[in-house]
């Protein structure tokens, strides 16, 4: 299966959850690792997303070893150049992961990279029955990693309306990060004419949020759109 190009966008998406997964296992492979390609819905911003101690049994580190493994070929797009090998090869070393740690949280995440690749290969209503139960099974971290990754699958297979409600929840609860909240949420608003919606959320990203790495594309919409930001108010002295 051939590799499409992928907009700046998705670079995007791709490159910071799947660089915030590894934070959980890079001490196995003691060197950092960059993923810029590949097929996947995901979003470039900073995510406190690992907050469990770093296990010293040795089968907890057994467990990490076996996740590394499966998170190492789905970042692989250097030496696996077929999506679909790769996807396949990701499903067996999350599986094993899965089948021996169900119970450790080694186990929830690779259930996410299950979905991440069955979704990479049409298997979308796995994909999403596995998403769900990370949801259900995940702490608050986990929980909103997959429900922006099954937002992320709604919007592509056109149920905008169940992605915006998840969009929305991940913007309100701060689950997730809620500058990519926010951008998905205008964009998905835009797409569907809905443009007083998708102003709204375009200039709180503009406002609330200056410094995101979605910037460039605000400032490009809020232009196509006719929408001018307020002055700033002038700082009171102290």
């Amino acid at each position: 299966m051939a590799r499409t190009k992928m907009t700046r966008h998705q670079l995007k998406e791709k490159d910071e959850i799947t660089t915030s997964l590894r934070r959980f296992t890079d001490f196995v492979y003691g060197r950092q690792k960059e993923i810029v390609t590949g097929a996947a819905v995901l979003v470039v911003l900073a995510i406190a997303f690992i907050g469990w101690n770093i296990y010293a049994s040795s089968r907890n580190a057994s467990a990490q070893t076996q996740l590394s493994a499966a998170i190492a070929v789905y970042g692989d797009t250097t030496n696996i150049k077929n999506d679909k090998e790769r996807y396949e090869k990701t499903i067996v070393e999350a599986q094993k992961t899965i089948d021996s740690y169900r119970s450790l949280p080694v186990g929830i995440i690779a259930q996410y990279y299950l979905a991440l690749s069955q979704e990479g290969l049409g298997e979308t209503a796995k994909a999403v029955q596995n998403l769900q139960e990370v949801i259900q099974r995940g702490d608050a971290s986990i929980k909103g990693v997959a429900q922006f990754a099954l937002a992320a699958i709604q919007r592509k297979h056109g149920e905008s309306q169940k992605a915006i409600e998840l969009y929305k929840q991940l913007y309100e609860s701060g689950g997730y990060s809620k500058a990519a909240a926010a951008y998905e949420l205008a964009v998905l608003y835009e797409a569907n004419n809905q443009l007083d919606q998708a102003k709204d959320y375009y200039q709180k990203l503009a406002t609330e949020f200056p410094d995101s790495p979605f910037r460039q594309e605000v400032d490009e919409a809020m232009k196509r759109l006719g929408v001018t930001l307020p002055p700033p108010t002038a700082q009171k002295p102290s």
